[in-house]
């Protein structure tokens, strides 16, 4: 059974590879060219009776519609004398006349005259996908005479030319083929218009719905821009183009033509929003102002000419809409090149030059391909310079993040300083005021040598750990002179951390230790005070512990120090927003932990700080 079924299948296959390859062989099969002669009437009220009987009228086919009338009909006669033997072969036959906005086809039928209307502006001529549009079908037995066939033809343009204008016979089974059937060519064709439709109602979507989620007008200027490409250029991908062609002319010519002047002012508006023309190239954006307005008022006069169906004007109009933009495209370019900033105007700059070159080989070759080609590889890099605005728009936003967090800490720090030199100068002024003169000039000359390696580091926003250390440590030193060596101190590295690499702000660490000796050690009774420092790496971190022997929390808050402030130390506060700055991403920057004994009385404090290494 599957046996049958794959050979019913290959038979019907290669019928049907046969049948398209004999379509194929039909259409191209015959293809005469039927001769004529043209008679101008200057009005329109001669009869069809009156020209069959003048023959003298019609004498050459070379009359040219550069100055035509709309008021004056153009008479074809299509003489088939010399293929009486061939139409006697087939009863019935197709004669294609090309495609003329208006023409009347007068043929014989019995004992009269009798006429078939076709052309856009004929209101009996409906869209039908299968039904012809460019000319008739007729038989031996209606040729005029034995011999003619009659067409009034109505211009309304100078590009309707009878030097163009050939008769092509045809047989009806021929045609029927050629409706039904694609061509090899037509595939072709066809397959390049829908891959270009495709790609352009991706990127047409894409960029519109990118609009609404950025609300950035280049995105929504570039997909109008898109939009309008993709219904000029890839219009032949849907029947319903020829459906408006056919059954609204007025309507399509407008489209047509407006389609164009869309397109370029779509396209200046996006380069005006992506190239911030207003802030970065001022006599460009106001050159681009007035083209838009230019363009607007463009729009307005092609649609009254198309309502008009002044063809012959709107012409005149979108030369001199070319040969604005031409002259416009060129003079931005150079501007551009010439004084263009920040990169972004190389994208404007080679997308438009291959659009140009699209467009100039099909207005050389007449091929439209070579458009579709030039805008493609245009939108691509549109497309691309859309990307690196965004990811340059996104780099500045964070140096900008970035560089307001550096200033608020720097702002915290200079806050920092004042508090750290109001201590060691109260210090100074409490050795002196108590008679200790010579603990005051070490002290002196100590701070002295402190606040040198402050102010150096103060350049820069970060220092190294291992500048930070030794700030420390001479810190450190100072305080134990204040205090007569009353408590020792030890600062320790971990093997896993180079304090050469790492950077971390300056002064830190100092407020806590601050607050250790002040409010831990020097109010506990007897000589074992100990401080101890220690840093370490952990993770993404640096890890910074305080840790002393002191009485603790509890206890210092119930006793009362000269040397102990009333309100949480100012140092504290500004290094916990410090912190804050530098480690948004993470919680609890700084733990402090109550040390007890197994009593539960206080045995000192643990101050645990984690600094972000970057």
């Amino acid at each position: 059974m599957k046996r049958c079924f794959k050979i019913f299948l290959f038979c019907f296959l290669l019928f049907q590879c046969t049948a398209l390859l004999h379509a194929q062989q039909n259409i191209d099969s015959l293809n005469i060219t039927v001769p004529y002669t043209v008679f101008r009437s200057i009005g329109d009220s001669l009869s069809i009776e009156a020209l069959i009987s003048k023959n003298e009228l019609f004498q050459t086919p070379n009359i040219t519609s550069a100055k035509n009338n709309r008021k004056d009909a153009y008479w074809v006669r299509a003489d088939f004398s010399s293929l009486a033997p061939l139409l006697s072969k087939d009863s019935l036959w197709y004669l294609q006349t090309g495609g003329f906005y208006n023409i009347t086809c007068y043929f014989q039928n019995r004992e009269s005259i009798d006429i078939r209307q076709y052309g856009p502006l004929n209101s009996d001529e409906k869209y039908s996908f299968y039904k012809p549009r460019d000319g008739v079908y007729f038989g031996q037995k209606n040729l005029i005479n034995g011999r003619f066939l009659f067409f009034k033809i109505k211009l309304y343009s100078s590009k309707e030319d009878f030097s163009n204008l050939h008769l092509k016979l045809r047989s009806a089974q021929q045609k029927n083929i050629e409706s039904h059937y694609y061509r090899w060519e037509d595939v072709v064709e066809s397959s390049r218009d829908y891959l270009f439709a495709g790609a352009f109602i991706v990127i047409f979507f894409f960029t519109f719905v990118t609009y609404f989620m950025s609300r950035k007008l280049d995105f929504l200027f570039y997909s109008l821009y898109t939009l309008c490409l993709l219904l000029y250029l890839g219009r032949s991908a849907y029947n319903i183009v020829v459906f408006v062609a056919v059954d609204y002319p007025i309507i399509a010519n407008w489209s047509h033509t407006s389609l164009q002047i869309l397109i370029n002012l779509f396209y200046i508006a996006f380069a005006k929003k992506y190239m911030e023309t207003a802030i970065y190239y001022p006599k460009l954006d106001k050159a681009i102002r007035w083209t838009l307005v230019f363009l607007i008022v463009l729009i307005l006069v092609n649609t009254y000419f198309s309502l008009t169906f002044q063809l012959d004007e709107q012409q005149i109009l979108m030369n001199l809409h070319r040969l604005i933009m031409s002259l416009f495209a060129l003079a931005a370019i150079i501007y551009l090149l010439r004084y263009g900033k920040r990169g972004l105007y190389y994208f404007i700059v080679v997308g438009s030059l291959i659009f140009t070159a699209g467009s100039l080989i099909m207005l050389f070759t007449g091929d439209r391909h070579y458009m579709m080609l030039g805008s493609v590889l245009e939108v691509l890099i549109f497309g691309m310079g859309l990307n690196f605005k965004m990811r340059k728009m996104s780099k500045d936003r964070i140096q900008l993040r970035q560089a307001a967090h550096e200033h608020q800490i720097s702002a915290l720090r200079a806050q920092m300083n004042p508090h750290f030199i109001f201590n060691s100068l109260s210090s100074i002024q409490h050795l002196i005021t108590s008679g200790n003169k010579e603990s005051a000039i070490k002290y002196l000359n100590k701070f002295s040598l402190l606040m040198r390696n402050l102010l150096e580091s103060s350049i820069e926003s970060k220092i190294v750990l291992s500048e930070e250390i030794s700030l420390l440590k001479k810190y450190l030193e100072l305080e134990a002179l204040r205090f007569n060596n009353s408590f020792k101190f030890s600062i320790s590295v971990a093997e896993n951390l180079d304090a050469e690499a790492i950077e971390v702000p300056a002064l830190l660490v100092q407020p806590f230790v601050e607050n250790a000796i002040l409010h831990g050690l020097l109010n506990k009774p007897g000589n074992d005070k100990l401080l101890k420092v220690r840093f370490r790496k952990e993770d993404t971190f640096v890890i910074c512990e305080i840790e002393d022997n002191g009485i603790g929390r509890k206890a210092s808050a119930e006793k009362k120090s000269p040397l102990k402030a009333s309100k949480k130390s100012r140092g504290i506060e500004l290094t916990e927003k410090r912190l804050e700055l530098l480690n948004q991403s993470q919680k609890n920057s700084i733990d402090i932990i109550d040390k007890t004994n197994e009593e539960g009385e206080a045995e000192g404090t643990l101050v645990i700080l984690k600094i972000t290494i970057e």
